[in-house]
């Protein structure tokens, strides 16, 4: 695949996380500190980026998910163990994975259109 197309794809999965996580903190709780919100929209458009450019395995729905986790596990951390608030982390877990569904399927479609 041409390095400027897989480039184009990777910021396109990247997009599409990015969005979904900005649109859900302003609607679920629109007093959130704008850099709390922009570090979670930086953070999923990475995480979709690095994700729909590693190549695990032949299933990229696989490669996300297993990627989305690894990349969350610093947040599963900070936001209930270090907060003593261990009732987020199966929330946090169960939104890693959707957004990890998420990017696989979007990476998944981007490759099929391609070939």
């Amino acid at each position: 695949m041409n390095y400027k197309i897989k480039i184009r794809n990777a910021i396109l999965v990247g997009i599409v996380p990015a969005v979904l996580e900005g649109l859900l903190i302003h609607f679920a709780d629109p007093a959130t500190n704008k850099w709390v919100m922009m570090q979670s929209v930086i953070f999923w458009f990475g995480c979709g980026y690095v994700c729909y450019l590693i190549d695990l395995f032949k299933s990229k729905l696989l490669t996300s998910l297993l990627m989305t986790i690894l990349l969350c596990l610093p947040w599963y951390i900070a936001l209930s163990i270090v907060d003593n608030k261990p009732v987020h982390l199966l929330p946090l877990i169960i939104s890693s994975i959707v957004m990890g569904i998420i990017i696989g399927i979007a990476s998944s479609v981007l490759n099929k259109i391609i070939k």
